[in-house]
């Protein structure tokens, strides 16, 4: 029973770390079209091609990429959309293909080594109700991929949305000083660093290969998925084609988001007594009450035994 459960747990650990190692190189056709245009402007052509193609690339990355597409067909539309969405705002980790090939592989192995364990147990032959759980470990299993994404959409939209007011005000700062403001994103990116100002690099990118500012800056809103920063595309928009002063704007955006921010602030320090009520009754009440009747219990026995 020992040695079929650690083989079990060794056999879950195995898979799921191979199915992790094999992901993280797993991205879809237009990230590898881009790196490979990255390598030839480069100049790098000539070693791109020496370069022996890995394991991973020929073999385990077009595996994952077929499971996923099949998984994929079979899933509705607005389901995809949504966790496309999420992806992007988690910093596209992964492709949409490769993540649903992830959450079958761990839902799978959830299942796998619960009827392992089952198996083992019963001496081969496990009662059938005793089979019906691995279908909500099965469902288990994904849900926790699915988590895993969300936690990670959601750390990358805190930390974007904790740097957009220093960012605001050295955009504001390079217009006011005479720059425009495609020059004034250049300065932000070369200054600054977090997913945020990889998101404006991008934004640039697409500018600069024939998107107009206007589409770039509603992309760029969405891919952040901030209202702050949809505020503030739409108030660019606007400023130029009304003609009002830019760095007006800019200004009145930065101190928008310097205020919001504050009254953030606050609203968590208010939160914090609240917070406080629950960690303070289960944790130091007892012990205060230990501390303060134990001696008077102690001494009431005492008293009631002679």
């Amino acid at each position: 029973m020992l040695i079929d459960s650690v083989i079990a747990l060794s056999s879950f650990a195995a898979v799921l770390f191979f199915t992790l190692w094999a992901v993280q190189g797993v991205g879809g056709p237009v990230e590898a079209r881009i790196h490979a245009l990255t390598q030839q402007g480069r100049g790098s052509r000539s070693s791109a091609d020496s370069e022996p193609v890995t394991f991973q690339a020929r073999v385990v990355a077009p595996l994952i990429e077929s499971v996923g597409r099949r998984v994929v067909a079979v899933l509705p539309g607005a389901l995809l959309k949504r966790m496309e969405h999420r992806l992007v705002v988690a910093g596209q980790p992964m492709s949409t293909s490769a993540f649903y090939s992830l959450a079958v592989t761990v839902g799978t192995l959830f299942a796998g080594l619960y009827l392992l364990v089952i198996v083992a147990a019963s001496d081969g032959v496990p009662p059938i109700l005793a089979l019906a759980p691995s279908a909500l470990l099965w469902v288990l299993g994904m849900f926790l991929v699915t988590f895993w994404l969300s936690s990670q959409a959601r750390s990358r939209r805190k930390a974007m949305s904790r740097g957009l007011p220093d960012t605001m005000d050295l955009l504001t700062i390079c217009v006011e000083a005479g720059l425009g403001l495609d020059a004034a994103f250049h300065k932000v990116s070369e200054k600054q660093t977090g997913p945020l100002v990889d998101e404006i690099r991008q934004m640039l990118r697409e500018i600069g290969l024939g998107k107009s500012r206007r589409q770039g800056m509603l992309d760029l809103a969405e891919r952040t998925d901030l209202e702050e920063v949809l505020t503030f595309a739409n108030a660019v928009i606007q400023a130029e084609q009304l003609g009002t002063s830019l760095a007006q704007v800019l200004r009145v955006q930065s101190e928008r988001l310097r205020v919001r921010r504050r009254q953030a602030a606050e609203q968590q320090a208010r939160k914090a007594p609240v917070k406080m009520v629950f960690p303070l009754v289960f944790c130091l009440m007892p012990s205060l009450f230990i501390f303060i009747l134990g001696p008077i219990m102690v001494n009431l026995i005492g008293f009631l035994s002679d």
